[in-house]
């Protein structure tokens, strides 16, 4: 049997947790600031609310789905916002990639009304999430997730707890700064084999043939985690050499590429490092 529940931002990844939360027989209480999004909600079967408060009122789950930390803050703790008009003992859900600290400010004000807060970013875009393949990024007490967990697992497909409030926000935040990076490096290696005079389709063809897949596959290759602080494994031909032609060839051929260049200073220091560590093994 399903729950009654509010859902504050009915955008994009909104509207396809709004399929999820029908699918499972919740009573869904919608709202957002923009007039085509409660039109669609309502299409799908919310129930329209005039403000977050509103919807919040009653519910026992409050889903906030919107974009910017001051959106989320504007949505839970402004003047009819989310806090105004829950419960004691309402679950307050941030989905939203926002920072840790702006989290803190929404749990700290819900507090004092008991009401709880989490953070469970979602990894996933709107048609995977659709399909009840998101993946929930999760920060909050023991109790409060285990509550939440039951509440989102049938919504998604897996839940990850991270720590205590605020660590689902990092989590996400350092998993699209993969995405991101990834990203820029690419752009910057098709500017610089254009202007080296090479075919940029000819040249990702190649690349895309010869991968041998995502690093993230097999990290560990990458990334040395153990008892002290994580640290890049040894890979001094690459970084010694491999990594410093890339950005001299870039500034040969004119093009600025400055993540080529500040990998190719990272890289000498860790080379640096990694002499320094060859050095105290043999003594």
């Amino acid at each position: 049997m399903g729950e009654t529940v509010a859902l504050i931002g009915v955008g994009k990844m909104g509207r396809a947790l709004l399929h999820r939360l029908k699918a499972e027989g919740h009573e869904v209480r919608a709202y957002d600031i923009a007039e085509e999004p409660m039109r669609t909600a309502r299409e799908l079967g919310a129930v329209p609310a005039a403000s977050s408060a509103e919807a919040a009122k009653g519910a026992a789950i409050v889903h906030v789905f919107v974009c910017e930390d001051g959106e989320v803050l504007d949505a839970t703790m402004r003047p009819a916002g989310v806090i105004e008009g829950a419960a004691l003992c309402t679950l307050l859900i941030l989905h939203s990639t926002i920072l840790p600290a702006t989290t803190f400010l929404v749990g700290e004000a819900a507090k004092a009304r008991e009401i709880d807060v989490i953070d469970a970013c979602v990894t996933s875009v709107p048609r995977r999430l659709q399909a009840g393949q998101g993946i929930f990024l999760v920060g909050g007490p023991n109790d409060q997730v285990a509550r939440a967990r039951a509440h989102l697992l049938p919504l998604g497909r897996e839940v990850h707890h991270f720590g205590p409030l605020g660590a689902g926000n990092t989590a996400k935040i350092a998993k699209n700064l993969t995405n991101g990076v990834e990203r820029v490096m690419w752009a910057e290696v098709a500017m610089i084999v254009e202007a080296a005079g090479l075919d940029a389709r000819q040249f990702f063809d190649m690349a895309k043939a010869a991968s041998h897949g995502a690093m993230i596959e097999d990290w560990e290759r990458v990334v040395r985690i153990g008892d002290g602080p994580a640290l890049p494994q040894r890979a001094g031909g690459l970084f010694n050499k491999d990594i410093q032609h890339a950005a001299r060839l870039a500034a040969d051929v004119g093009v600025a590429a400055p993540v080529t260049r500040a990998a190719a200073e990272e890289a000498l220091q860790w080379v640096k490092e990694w002499g320094k560590e060859t050095a105290a093994e043999t003594h």
